[in-house]
């Protein structure tokens, strides 16, 4: 197939390819364990945006970790039945651990940095370090 003829979403990415075989072969992240949240990555003008699909997780359960340049966010999504299952006829949603580290582009303020959950997504808020800019250092 021409890969110039190739249909593509708005980011770049081809279309027709899992999520997982465009995101392993892309080399932008790190993950352990079965699954991995789908995520998202934005940058305004003060700080990087990272949204995350965390639906099923109790956001209380997630641990969050941010450094200089990355941020990892691990968790576990269960499955609780409601009653006993005899039989499966489709399973398609991603259960157990995962753990998902995201390099970020820029530099962040990782004393700053703040995160919320809200209908069912994780979103960190990382405000990027500033450089002080030209500065006089005196010399002793």
């Amino acid at each position: 197939m021409d890969k110039s003829k190739m249909k593509r979403f708005p980011d770049g990415r081809p279309s027709g390819y899992p999520r997982s075989m465009v995101l392993h072969g892309a080399g932008s992240m790190f993950h352990a364990g079965n699954w991995f949240p789908a995520a998202d990555v934005y940058e305004t003008a003060s700080a990087i945006i990272v949204y995350m699909d965390i639906s099923g997780i109790d956001p209380h359960t997630l641990a969050v970790t941010v450094e200089d340049s990355l941020v990892t966010v691990s968790g576990m999504r269960g499955y609780e039945p409601r009653d006993v299952v005899s039989c499966v006829h489709q399973l398609e949603i991603e259960r157990g651990f995962f753990e998902r580290s995201i390099p970020l582009p820029k530099s962040v303020d990782v004393a700053k940095a703040a995160s919320e959950s809200r209908n069912g997504f994780l979103q960190i808020i990382l405000p990027l370090r500033r450089n002080p800019g030209k500065i006089k250092i005196s010399v002793k």
